[in-house]
């Protein structure tokens, strides 16, 4: 089973949300975890973070209303997932508005918005080969697959590094992969990808091994 977080400052859309998961029948693919928007965006991300949801799903005006919130909400729908995404790389994140060109145009990439109406039954009505949840969950997929190949072909190569076959090559794609896999995970305290080039991997190991020589001489001098 997935988990969602459905972000929403009307626990009217949150339960509508609920609703339309049931009558797709795709309660049993998804648990639904309902959240009114935080006063601060960082907080926000920590109730996220803490949530360790598979998709995040916002609301576009988190500060429309103020029946279950009475502070003000200084982020909307697409910040929220501006910031996520900065965080952890291509993450599944959707916006759903009810007033589709201010979204689009505040979004980088007019795929992660979707019109509110369709919890409303609106989707049923056009020719559409996948319905909401059906992208979610392809979105999901999508990004757990990435992830576990990429994690599968780096112990892979590790291996092949331990018993010294990796060629020049495969150092390079370790790299690629830790990179990709740390970017994921937590894209802020991903070391630079060119800090890990082979080139500077190689500088270091020259930098121990002149150390090492010193040291030896040292304690060789000492032992006089």
């Amino acid at each position: 089973m997935y988990k969602i977080i459905f972000i929403d400052e009307q626990q009217s859309d949150i339960d509508d949300f609920k609703d339309y998961v049931d009558a797709t029948n795709s309660n049993e693919k998804f648990e639904v975890i309902g959240e009114f928007p935080q006063e601060e965006l960082d907080e926000m991300i920590q109730v996220i973070i803490n949530h360790n949801p598979d998709a995040v799903v916002t609301d576009f005006m988190l500060n429309e209303y103020k029946e279950a919130i009475k502070y003000n909400v200084p982020y909307n729908g697409v910040q929220l997932v501006q910031e996520i995404l900065s965080i952890r790389d291509s993450f599944p994140c959707f916006v759903m508005t009810s007033f589709d060109d201010n979204a689009i145009k505040a979004s980088d990439d007019v795929n992660l918005v979707y019109i509110k109406d369709i919890l409303h039954g609106s989707e049923k009505e056009t020719n559409a080969k996948a319905n909401f949840l059906e992208r979610v969950e392809s979105q999901i997929v999508h990004y757990k697959t990435k992830i576990a190949n990429a994690e599968k072909e780096l112990y892979r190569l590790l291996e092949l590094r331990n018993l010294e076959k990796a060629t020049i090559e495969d150092e390079e794609e370790i790299i690629r992969l830790d990179h990709f896999l740390e970017r994921s995970i937590d894209k802020r305290n991903a070391i630079p990808e060119e800090y890990k080039s082979l080139s500077n991997t190689k500088r270091l190991t020259e930098i121990i091994s002149k150390v090492d020589e010193l040291l030896k001489k040292v304690e060789k001098k000492d032992g006089e």
